[in-house]
């Protein structure tokens, strides 16, 4: 009997001692899998990492170990942040934030709201950033003998003074300070210490207090490490700052010290994120991966080796056999010997086809190239051409100068259709041209080529009529552009070749379904016409493209019609002509267009009577061009829109952290940092502002390289001023919207 309770009492005993075993083993295997999510996660590796997070949360949940939980959540929160993925993150912390509470643990609750609060403040959810940081604050009193329980108050200083309560962040700031310098925990490769400096800096110059503002961006700088990667940026900013201030009191020489104390911050800021940019890329792929996949394409290369070899054993056999063969049947020899001479010179014909069909690609890439190159150089110079003339005329000239800038703008409009006349050209015959369908109405288009045209029909004294049939819809469904182009390249013919001459326009219905209307479109002239015998030459040189000329210089059809009949092409139609010499000339062409069902909203507003409310507007516009960056700054402040001008995508990127926008304006090519480049470097900072993007491209060509930017529009220039205004009023619309 003794026996059997001795046997039971150590089977209890070791029982216990097993579970107790196994919670000590889940739980270091609970802390193995986080260790090894953030370790993937330091390497970029996330799926990994989102892998050993999940593992961790379901073996805490397993073992009901609230703690842990907590903690497997801040984890995958981790990776959640790396990735980008804002939703899941925040969720993730807020679970954790209710694990902590629950356990009571107050210590990481703090920590975990602290976090929580700063990341939501980095993406502009200001109301709920400030509420996570005051509980984290709230619970930062009981702590103070840790470094963490200054950061709430470092987090929530600098949010009161993006909301433009600098008392407050003054605060704060010069709490942080205290703290930092008297605590001998506190770590000299942090950045709160410089941070608490230059954000009071930032709060005094904001106030207008640039003596004290002075002071603290000078300690900033004192106590930054250059060795250190957190402090450099602080380096180069702290010094920018300082610039401005010696600008502002005339001090060019301490001005320019401070500018290059920032480049070199700066730039040495550059260095370090290319070589850990690049550490990463290494990480991640792996240079062993890239061995080893070496030495197996060699592995490879060694087995096709020895196939050619044999291979070529088994040529040389089968040669040998053939011989045999053909001493046995001349013949067939002779004939074989005829067929291999023929292939011979087949394959050598094949190759040099080949290699001028490449030839020929290349010219073609190179030319198209070209061609767009030319495009952007022109239309960069016609952009301050036009614009500045559209706003001396808006100044009232004098009559006589009236005319000159009226002259002077109608040769720039001209020379820009010359050039986008060479580039349908251009584009018809590389394939890239398609048809866009979008809402078109045909009365408004007229009326905007009729005024493209209008002062050539002054001068050469001709008279147009318009005819539009009444029972054609106001609105369709389109390639407005290509449209408006085609009626003006004819239009501008008749009007450029006869004077004083009547010149009629009429556009017809022709048939009308349920859903399209076919409609025909003509341009009729009184001039000199074209004779019969030269008919059949205009069109085979519209085929050809090229320029039909006479030597008394009165058939000089020029680049219009051969870019009517590519434009024409691309919409599925055709144009025709009928002339008679000395009584003139009708190109005509026909058209099946969409309806489309409208509301009463979308009526039409003329440009000419629609008002805007840009009132508290603020526009940075980024230009390295700096006559064009004016331009487009007169254009807007006559909407009495506040404005800023940088010519460079570096400093686009500094002022947008110092002053806020409402909305940016940005070229598209600039040296070193191009617009797209520098778009991308703002939405890595979660910066939403809205974005248009103005250049000498074509809209299409522009939207085809952005297509993998988030940009809110794209105006090719040179454009009119209520184009840009129109734009602008969408997109404001929009983000007010969302």
């Amino acid at each position: 009997m003794t026996a059997i309770r001795v046997f039971l009492l150590l089977f209890v005993v070791a029982t216990a001692m097993h579970g107790q075993t196994n919670r000590v083993l889940t739980k270091d295997s609970i802390i193995q899998l986080q260790a090894a999510a953030k370790k993937m996660t330091s390497k970029q590796q996330f799926n990994e990492a989102i892998r050993y997070s999940q593992r961790a949360l379901h073996q805490s949940a397993l073992a009901q170990n609230d703690s842990l939980i907590a903690e497997s959540y801040c984890t995958l929160g981790a990776v959640y942040i790396q990735m980008r993925f804002k939703e899941r993150a925040i969720e993730s912390y807020n679970k954790a934030i209710e694990y902590f509470t629950k356990k009571n643990n107050e210590k990481r609750l703090m920590q975990v709201l602290s976090k929580l609060g700063f990341y939501l403040f980095q993406n502009n959810q200001l109301e709920a950033a400030e509420k996570k940081l005051k509980k984290g604050l709230m619970l930062s009193e009981k702590f103070q003998a840790d470094v963490s329980s200054i950061k709430p108050k470092y987090y929530i200083g600098q949010l009161f003074l993006k909301k433009g309560e600098y008392e407050k962040a003054k605060d704060c700031f010069s709490k942080v300070i205290s703290y930092c310098e008297d605590n001998p925990e506190y770590s000299s490769s942090e950045d709160m210490l410089q941070g608490a400096y230059y954000f009071n800096g930032n709060a005094s110059f904001l106030q207008g207090d640039t003596d004290a503002a002075l002071d603290y961006y000078k300690n900033a700088i004192a106590i930054c490490d250059t060795s250190h990667k957190k402090h450099l940026k602080l380096l180069a900013s702290a010094n920018k700052k300082l610039s401005e201030i010696y600008a502002k009191n005339g001090d060019s020489e301490a001005e320019l010290a401070a500018l290059k104390q920032h480049i070199e911050a700066f730039e040495t800021d550059n260095v370090k994120k290319k070589d850990e940019l690049l550490s990463k890329i290494i990480s991640k792929y792996g240079i062993d991966e890239y061995e080893s996949r070496l030495e197996s394409i060699e592995k490879e290369q060694e087995t096709k080796e020895i196939y050619i070899n044999n291979y070529q054993r088994l040529t040389t056999i089968l040669v040998v056999i053939l011989v045999i063969l053909v001493l046995l049947t001349g013949i067939f020899y002779l004939n074989q010997r005829a067929r291999v001479r023929t292939n011979a010179l087949l394959s050598g014909q094949n190759k040099e086809l080949i290699e001028a069909k490449k030839q020929i690609e290349n010219v073609s890439k190179i030319r198209t190239n070209f061609f767009s190159l030319i495009s952007h150089e022109l239309r960069t110079p016609l952009y301050a051409i036009i614009g500045m003339t559209n706003l001396l005329l808006l100044e009232k000239p004098e009559k006589f100068q009236e005319r000159y800038l009226k002259s002077l703008k109608f040769s720039g409009e001209h020379l820009l259709a010359i050039i986008n006349n060479i580039l349908q050209m251009n584009k018809v015959e590389a394939s890239k041209m398609k048809a866009v369908e979008e809402h078109i109405d045909l009365r408004k288009n007229v009326k905007n080529v009729i005024t493209s045209v209008d002062f050539l029909v002054k001068e050469n004294r001709n008279h147009i009529d318009i005819k539009i049939d009444e029972h054609i819809p106001n609105i369709l469904l389109g390639d407005s552009l290509k449209i408006s182009q085609i009626l003006f390249n004819l239009l501008d013919n008749a009007v450029r070749y006869n004077r004083e001459a009547d010149i009629r326009l009429r556009i017809k219905l022709v048939t009308e379904t349920a859903e399209t209307v076919h409609l025909k479109f003509s341009v009729k002239d009184n001039g000199l016409g074209i004779p019969q015998q030269k008919k059949h030459v205009v069109f085979e040189n519209l085929a050809k493209g090229i320029i039909l000329t006479e030597d008394n210089g009165y058939l000089d059809l020029g680049l219009g019609l051969t870019t009517v009949n590519n434009l024409l092409k691309v919409l599925k139609s055709k144009l025709h002509l009928r002339s008679v010499l000395n009584k003139g000339s009708e190109f005509y062409f026909e058209l099946a267009l969409k309806k489309v069902e409208i509301t009463p909203m979308e009526d039409d507003i003329e440009f000419d009577n629609k008002t805007y409310n840009f009132e508290g507007l603020s526009v940075l516009i980024v230009d390295d061009n700096a006559v064009n960056g004016l331009l487009t700054q007169k254009i807007l402040e006559r909407q009495h829109i506040q404005t800023k001008v940088v010519h460079s995508g570096f400093s686009a990127l500094d002022i947008i952290e110092q002053q806020q926008f409402d909305l940016i304006l940005m070229d598209m090519f600039m040296p070193k940092l191009n617009g797209l480049e520098t778009i991308d470097k703002i939405r890595e900072n979660n910066n939403n502002i809205p974005i248009i993007l103005l250049t000498a491209m074509e809209v299409s060509d522009a939207y085809a390289k952005a297509v993998n930017t988030n940009i809110s529009g794209v105006i090719s220039k040179p454009f009119e001023p209520e184009m840009l205004y129109d734009k602008i009023d969408d997109v404001m619309n929009q983000s007010s919207e969302e």
